[in-house]
């Protein structure tokens, strides 16, 4: 049994990745705000501490002391007046909790597109925690590097029930890997499971398959019983208005668009390599059926 400790524990990967650890049997230390999401996790089992890894550079020394390994990711916050400043602050403060800790295998949640250090949008901030934690004598490093989060698709639920449409600046027609939250939270637990991985590893994690956004859409409506749904491009212009709109700052409405044109233009999930480790199970057709109805409904 090893002691694992888990950033973002009360997230969609973070809370999946803690559960599946404590039914392998592990010891894990769930990190996270204070919330009711962290007390379900201490009530499953986790040894839980609220930490806000933004800033708290001690406390999160303190929480990954003595861990076997630690999941360390850069928690999202679309409001951040300028995001990429707001990341870079968050990977401070993981690099010299890392340091303190002496804690000496990490699998860190980057991306695709993760090698990339300009030109992806929100993307570049974990290229950035990447080459921070590689520069940690004797630390082994594996690289999560998983593809476009299905989940993102929830955004489309407030368009489709005032509009009768989905719809975004991505191309209809683009094809890219799509990936379902459960299935990010699986791998990482498989390899935190093993501590298998030695030096700097990278992962990548590419979805059941290409998807293109009118897949998506189709997907989609079949779920909700709306199997005409259609898909419509939006200018950049008008859809980084729309996301500034639904809550986003324009610091991160910017870098979407901005990692949209490079997806619209093939240079960004290009050429992926497929293979047992990378491909993952949940299909969007299933998961539409299992996650996204539901929410809809809701």
């Amino acid at each position: 049994m090893s002691t694992i400790a888990i950033t973002g524990a009360t997230g969609n990967i973070g809370s999946a990745l803690v559960r599946h650890l404590l039914q392998a049997g592990h010891r894990v230390v769930a990190i996270a705000r204070r919330s009711e999401r962290l007390d379900a996790l201490r009530a499953a089992g986790a040894d839980t501490r609220a930490v806000d890894v933004a800033s708290d550079a001690a406390g999160l020394a303190d929480a990954l002391r003595g861990a076997d390994a630690a999941f360390l990711m850069i928690p999202p916050r679309i409001d951040a007046p300028d995001f990429l400043t707001y990341a870079d602050g968050v990977s401070n403060t993981l690099e010299a909790a890392v340091r303190a800790s002496g804690v000496r295998k990490v699998v860190q949640l980057s991306s695709l597109g993760g090698d990339l250090p300009t030109g992806t949008g929100p993307i570049v901030s974990v290229h950035r925690l990447e080459n921070r934690l590689r520069a940690i004598e004797g630390l082994d490093v594996l690289a999560l590097r998983p593809t476009y989060f299905m989940e993102n698709l929830y955004s489309s639920i407030g368009l489709i029930k005032g509009m009768g449409i989905n719809g975004g600046p991505t191309r209809p027609d683009v094809a890219f890997p799509m990936i379902a939250t459960q299935d990010i939270a699986a791998a990482a637990a498989a390899r935190l499971d093993k501590l298998d991985f030695r030096g700097h590893e990278v992962q990548s994690l590419l979805g059941p398959q290409d998807y293109t956004m009118q897949d998506a859409t189709r997907a989609l409506g079949a779920a909700i019983g709306r199997p005409e749904l259609p898909y419509v491009q939006f200018p950049y212009d008008q859809a980084e208005q729309g996301m500034v709109g639904a809550g986003l700052s324009p610091s991160m409405a910017g870098l979407y668009i901005e990692m949209t044109r490079s997806l619209n233009e093939g240079d960004l999930f290009k050429n992926q390599p497929r293979d047992a480790r990378t491909n993952t199970p949940t299909t969007l057709e299933n998961w539409a059926e299992q996650a996204f109805a539901p929410a809809f409904q809701g």
